[in-house]
C-alpha cells in the first residue's frame, strides 16, 4: 500500500487526516513542520508515494514546501496534495503551475480526501 506523508502545523489535523488515510488502508508518515530543511530531511530520508501539506505554516509555508520540492532531485516527481482553510486564486493558480496534483479546502472531508489522493497517486 502506498506511504503518504502529512504536514501540517496543527497536530489535530494532522491526526484527523491520518486516521481517515489509514482507515483506506494507507502508511501515513506524520511530520511536524518545525522547519522547511526538517521537512525536506524527513522525506528524503523516508520515501512516500504523496505528500499532503497544509498551505499556511509559519515555520514551512506550503508554497515553500512545493517550490522546494520541485527543485530537490530526489522529491521534484513527488505528486503533492495541497489542503488549506482559504482559497486564493492567485496562490492556487501558482501552485497549480508548480505541479501539485490537487488542492482541498479545510475542513477535510474524509471522502473527498480519499477521492483526491486516490487521484494523485494514480497520476
Amino acid at each position: 500500500m502506498p506511504r503518504i506523508a502529512i504536514v501540517d502545523d496543527s497536530r489535530l489535523i494532522r491526526a484527523y487526516v491520518a486516521g481517515a488515510l489509514r482507515s483506506q488502508g494507507y502508511e501515513v508518515v506524520e511530520v511536524e513542520p518545525t522547519s522547511l530543511f526538517e521537512v525536506l530531511k524527513v522525506l528524503r530520508e523516508t520515501p512516500v508515494d504523496l505528500l499532503v501539506a497544509d498551505f499556511l505554516m509559519p515555520d514551512c509555508p506550503g508554497e515553500s514546501l512545493v517550490r522546494a520540492c520541485r527543485e530537490d532531485t530526489v522529491l521534484r516527481d513527488l505528486p503533492i496534495l495541497i489542503v488549506s482553510a482559504h482559497r486564493d486564486d492567485h496562490s492556487l493558480m501558482r501552485l497549480k503551475q508548480l505541479g501539485i496534483s490537487g488542492f482541498l479546502l479545510k475542513p477535510v472531508d474524509a471522502s473527498a480526501l480519499a477521492a483526491k489522493v486516490a487521484e494523485a497517486l494514480v497520476g
